[in-house]
């Protein structure tokens, strides 16, 4: 199955690529008979020699025009729902690939949903006939949700005498989550059209918190929202489309841009581009150009509909998403990318649990230059958390990156029903896999037995712990970063091992509450006692280290080294530059021998 997720060259906007979209509406045209010169270039995704100064019209009478496309057919089966907010009964229609059971299982945290609101004096539903966004879900494999405002007008300027737009997304978008069994900070999407593209704007601005971009078509936030108190805007960065399609400015427009500017710390002034579609300028800030705002307006009078709601999802959705990082900026952006833009190799196999398991590997890409003469590579395991997949941690956590750089091979296994078993009994058909991963692994690449590490996000970082307490002599040392642990009572199991030494770096964002990871504030406080003291015989006072927003506390004076971490401003997320710190402080400095002895290398 195919992933469905980004192309490499992201949403970024150096001189973009021709996209095959672009090509194929441009020989639409030229089908059409008119301005055969100039329709430019091949199938690939090569630019043109020279773009055309002057875009094909569509037809001899209507120069520079485009017909847009609806869906009226899909549009009218979808099924209006109703969910009560604050004692109204508030209206949408949602629409979810025909696979999705399947592209969950493949891929969880590459589901995700784009919210349109629909123009005014229109329904949820007919902003899915106009924009096609649920046709191009079902393509390109997202949800879509398609909220109607009462009485067909939005309450753009939020007067709390209306209803309550705000508290309706954050319902609604709960809702859907739990029925698609999404994680809870799954990526979302905001666009509309006319008051919808207001609504989108808006919404940015006051219910960003999972929102990796906003495209609006023909409308910014009304001039209230601008003045809500702060703490109706909380703070945020964003990757936002202005899309002006009817040759007018909105009358916000320069106040939304300098909002978004501001919320991206965008200082420099905007860089001009053209593609074939566009004339577009770009302000994004220095130190993260994902965080930027794009202001376009189509050189083909008309452009709507679903070629337009394709292009937004191609140019931008597809592209980017958001790490909860930094709760100060409610994040980063950074590129999606691709199992093949990050260069894993991709293997299903069948295991002795009788059902296929996957699995994503990186090989650095001097390996053969690394393993010549019979030279063997440290392996490190890392693993997803629940409703995660091997894809997403290769991305949050980017070891592959850290492999490529030290020289070692980093695996991503995929956990069956995008989670993994932690259960202690010796039974447990994860672990079973695991096992036979590790074997499989050392058959196929020049793996160095004594130096196999282990790390986990959340769900994977409890089945880390519970993968180490039962086979600890696999390990050389483990990372169980960021939170996730047994329970209390899983450590008085027979199986666990207290004997056998185990370096190991425990973390967790400071503004985690007990509820975000397994095992809550009980399993936390057993794993440390665990492994500092009752397997590494640490005690006394540690010795601090301050490392930008880590604090860490480091104990050393028993039989193996012990790690706690908190990161500041830091919820249940992985850590930007934790993995590279893993490696250069802990994993890069111990093996265990086939005897087991646990060695510090130098």
């Amino acid at each position: 199955m195919a992933l469905r997720a980004a192309a490499a060259d992201h949403f970024h906007w150096v001189q973009p690529m021709e996209t095959k979209l672009q090509k194929r509406h441009l020989l639409e045209l030229c089908i059409a008979g008119v301005l055969l010169a100039g329709c430019g270039g091949s199938d690939n995704n090569r630019p043109p020699t020279a773009a055309p100064t002057t875009p094909p019209p569509s037809d001899p009478v209507t120069p520079n025009a485009a017909q847009a496309i609806s869906c009226p057919t899909s549009a009218a089966l979808l099924t209006k729902k109703t969910l009560n907010v604050g004692g109204v009964d508030r209206e949408y229609y949602e629409s979810a690939p025909s696979n999705v059971l399947a592209l969950r299982e493949y891929d969880a945290r590459g589901l995700t949903v784009v919210v349109n609101f629909h123009d005014a004096n229109e329904t949820g539903q007919k902003g899915a006939e106009a924009t096609c966004w649920h046709e191009v879900g079902e393509e390109k494999g997202f949800i879509t949700v398609f909220p109607s405002a009462v009485a067909g007008s939005w309450n753009t300027k939020f007067a709390p005498t209306s209803v309550d737009e705000v508290a309706f997304l954050k319902a609604l978008l709960p809702a859907i989550k739990t029925k698609y069994a999404l994680a809870s900070n799954a990526i979302v999407y905001y666009t509309g059209v006319g008051q919808g593209g207001r609504m989108a704007q808006s919404m940015a601005m006051q219910a960003p918190q999972f929102l990796a971009a906003v495209a609006s078509i023909d409308g910014t936030a009304e001039p209230e929202v601008f003045g809500l108190a702060s703490n109706k805007l909380p703070p945020t960065t964003m990757s936002s489309w202005i899309i002006n399609t009817k040759g007018q400015t909105d009358e916000t427009e320069a106040t939304q841009i300098a909002y978004w500017n501001k919320q991206n710390s965008a200082y420099s002034a905007p860089a001009a581009f053209e593609d074939p579609i566009f004339t577009s300028r770009v302000y994004a800030s220095d130190a993260r150009p994902l965080h930027q705002v794009k202001v376009s307006t189509p050189k083909l009078s008309g452009y709507a509909g679903k070629a337009l709601t394709e292009n937004i999802w191609d140019s931008l959705f597809a592209k980017t998403v958001r790490f909860f990082d930094d709760n100060r900026t409610n994040g980063t952006l950074h590129a999606n990318q691709t199992i093949e833009d990050m260069k894993l190799i991709e293997t299903t196999k069948e295991f002795v649990s009788g059902s296929p398991r996957r699995w994503l590997a990186y090989l650095p890409s001097n390996y053969a230059a690394l393993t010549a003469g019979g030279q063997k590579l440290p392996l490190v395991i890392s693993h997803h958390g629940r409703n995660g997949s091997g894809r997403w941690q290769a991305i949050t956590s980017q070891w592959h990156e850290v492999g490529e750089k030290y020289g070692f091979i980093v695996v991503y296994p995929q956990g069956n029903g995008a989670t993994w078993n932690t259960s202690i009994a010796p039974t447990n058909v994860d672990a079973a896999f695991e096992l036979a991963l590790i074997d499989e692994l050392k058959t196929k690449y020049a793996v160095d037995s004594t130096r196999v590490f282990l790390n986990g996000a959340s769900m994977g970082s409890a089945f880390t712990n519970r993968m180490a307490v039962q086979f600890p002599l696999l390990f050389a040392a483990i990372a169980p970063c960021y939170s996730g642990h047994l329970s209390p009572a899983a450590y008085a199991d027979a199986i666990v091992r207290t004997d056998v030494p185990m370096p190991t770096w425990q973390c967790r964002g400071q503004d985690e509450v007990p509820s975000d990871f397994p095992g809550g504030t009980a399993g936390e406080a057993a794993a440390q006692v665990f492994w500092r003291e009752t397997v590494n015989k640490n005690s006394g006072i540690p010795t601090l280290q301050v490392d930008g927003r880590r604090v860490t506390e480091i104990w050393n004076n028993g039989v193996a080294e012990y790690r706690w971490q908190l990161t500041q401003y830091q919820p249940h997320f992985w850590s930007e530059g934790q993995a590279e710190k893993i490696w250069s402080e802990m994993f890069s400095k111990y093996q265990r021998t086939a005897a087991g002895q646990l060695v510090r290398l130098p």
